[in-house]
């Protein structure tokens, strides 16, 4: 019988010193490794919220293109009004946004896997509730992304209506809208119409998220008596925190001039750290709720007014 012959030991200690060094790698490659997130939840592709649909093609028209704030009308108060979008799916996020203590209209998409919960949160913690009503967007890419909750062009008018109102069904405390995505939608008067009159049955403020310069929400909402306000700032269209103070720069020279301004940031974790590192007392003593730098509802429109507002003076 043949002996089986055993490694080299030179050999046994080359495939050794080759484990170690793969050992080694994988221990300094902690990406790699499955870990759980605390705090976090993975959002498939699909699924994932898109910021205010910022495409390449829209850059210059709201991110890119210093901002118009708007004019300060007789008695009405200025500052800065700070919008938190795509609100639903991460809790951690949000949690850390209240933390900051300052006013933060938080504005939920309605089929989130967290919709309810973070609308509740919000409410709990002093916060207005706003629902962030998908609209159709224009690039395909985002309009394969579209699901049910999404109002877009070619619905009926009862269609849309009632696509809305399941909307607002999924998410309590709603005192306002504004548009996820629409780059598209928002540039036809006639489903505008039909939103703007269903924010008016129910007494809810309208803020154009400005995805489109073509956009004409705000103008129709202003037509349909409803208190109202346009974006002026995306904070966060480029993460990168350079950029993001260049943007925040932006909105605190509207302090400076005695102008309001409406800021839009979404739930990413450079976004919660760039907060968290810059916002300073002088910042937190010029924000304020949204509701306080909305455009009055024209008294004409028989627009009626929440009483916890404290009538039309304050709302504005």
């Amino acid at each position: 019988m043949s002996r089986k012959r055993k490694l080299p030991l030179w050999l046994v200690v080359l495939l050794s010193l080759l484990l170690a060094a793969l050992l080694a790698v994988i221990a300094l490659n902690p990406s790699k490794a499955v870990r759980p997130d605390m705090g976090h939840i993975a959002i498939p592709d699909s699924k994932e919220p898109v910021a205010e649909e910022i495409e390449k093609a829209l850059a210059e028209d709201h991110a890119v293109v210093s901002p118009q704030p708007l004019p300060v009308v007789p008695q009405a108060e200025f500052g800065i009004a700070l919008i938190l979008d795509d609100v639903g799916y991460d809790m951690s996020a949000l949690q850390s946004i209240l933390k900051l203590s300052v006013p933060v209209a938080v504005s939920v998409i309605p089929d989130a896997p967290y919709a309810g919960k973070s609308a509740e949160l919000a409410h709990q913690s002093g916060q207005v509730v706003m629902l962030h009503l998908p609209m159709e967007p224009t690039t395909q890419k985002y309009r394969d992304r579209m699901s049910a909750a999404f109002l877009h062009e070619k619905m009926s008018r009862d269609e849309l209506r009632q696509t809305f109102l399941r909307d607002l069904d999924m998410v309590p405390y709603v005192e306002g809208v504004n548009n996820h995505m629409g780059s598209h939608l928002t540039q036809f008067e006639k489903p505008m119409r039909g939103v703007m009159q269903l924010c008016q049955e129910r007494g809810l403020f309208f803020v154009d998220s400005k995805t489109s310069s073509k956009s004409v929400a705000a103008k129709i909402a202003a037509e349909q008596g409803i208190s109202w306000a346009s974006r002026q700032i995306f904070l966060d269209h480029d993460i990168n925190e350079k950029a993001m103070l260049k943007a925040w720069n932006r909105a605190r020279r509207c302090v400076e001039k005695n102008l309001r301004c409406v800021v839009i940031a979404h739930p990413h974790a450079e976004t919660v750290l760039f907060l968290e590192k810059h916002l300073n007392q002088e910042d937190a003593a010029s924000m304020m709720s949204v509701k306080k730098l909305l455009n009055p509802a024209r008294p004409d429109h028989g627009q009626q007014v929440n009483q916890s507002d404290g009538g039309v003076e304050n709302v504005m």
